[in-house]
């Protein structure tokens, strides 16, 4: 396909963005919103475009983080994903975040990188990848949430890296990244894991985002619910009416 592929990843409090062109690198961008991320990553896309006098009407794909991360930070790249795969018409695909951060671990063919997520009070999302002859690293387990408090070195087995935010939260020191970065993936790393898309395949459909765990309102409900003066029991209920999905899997 011709065209420019938009790599974005919002998953945690980091906004990243690189464009491609025939699989060379065009731009890309970095930085930190915690906050107000949503009003940022469009005015930025619009400002490099315009740097490079270029088009947005030249995106053709899309690759966006899918997650695990921060709820609120997938939200943004997603959507930003898909209203400009709607104005532009451009191929939507999903990238894993775990493996975009295991791409960052320097492993040879044959060794284990751990990567760890934080997710909240004391959580990890945490998964293993095995890296290829080709370079690449992919998992061996699926992905899953990780109490750190209660992680042992056992339990971690031997990986010959641990990346990520969430590494810092272990008990006990591990053999990771040195590098401060290690926490973001590499503009390489997005790259890689971008590569592997078989966009003959990729539709224009929204991407399903990949949460692994309810969304911080969602697990305050109880609490919420009271302060409103409301049945906590009662919410849940009414909650689950609201978000369940009719016979077909079709949204409501």
């Amino acid at each position: 396909m011709a065209g420019l592929t938009l790599i974005l990843n919002t998953a945690e409090s980091h906004i990243q963005y690189a464009l491609l062109e025939g699989g060379a690198l065009l731009h890309s961008c970095s930085f930190l919103a915690s906050k107000g991320g949503v009003e940022v990553l469009a005015p930025s896309l619009n400002d490099a475009f315009l740097r490079m006098h270029r088009s947005m009407d030249g995106i053709s794909r899309i690759a966006c983080v899918a997650g695990p991360g921060n709820f609120t930070g997938l939200r943004i790249g997603l959507s930003t994903a898909a209203a400009l795969a709607r104005v532009l018409g451009a191929r939507q695909a999903g990238l894993d975040y775990l493996q975009c951060l295991a791409a960052n671990a320097p492993a040879r063919p044959g060794e284990e990188t751990l990567v760890l997520v934080k997710a909240r009070s004391g959580l990890a999302f945490s998964a293993r990848f095995l890296t290829g002859a080709d370079g690449v690293p992919r998992s061996t387990h699926p992905a899953r949430l990780l109490d750190t408090r209660q992680a042992t070195r056992e339990s971690l087995g031997s990986p010959a890296y641990v990346v990520g935010s969430g590494a810092e939260l272990l008990p006990f020191p591990v053999p990771s990244l040195r590098d401060p970065l290690s926490t973001l993936p590499s503009v390489a790393s997005l790259m890689l894991c971008a590569g592997l898309v078989d966009w003959d395949q990729a539709g224009c459909g929204d991407i399903a985002p990949v949460y692994l765990r309810d969304c911080d309102a969602v697990e305050n409900l109880g609490q919420i619910s009271l302060s409103l003066g409301r049945d906590p029991e009662q919410a849940k209920t009414e909650f689950d009416r609201l978000t369940a999905r009719p016979a077909g899997g079709a949204q409501p």
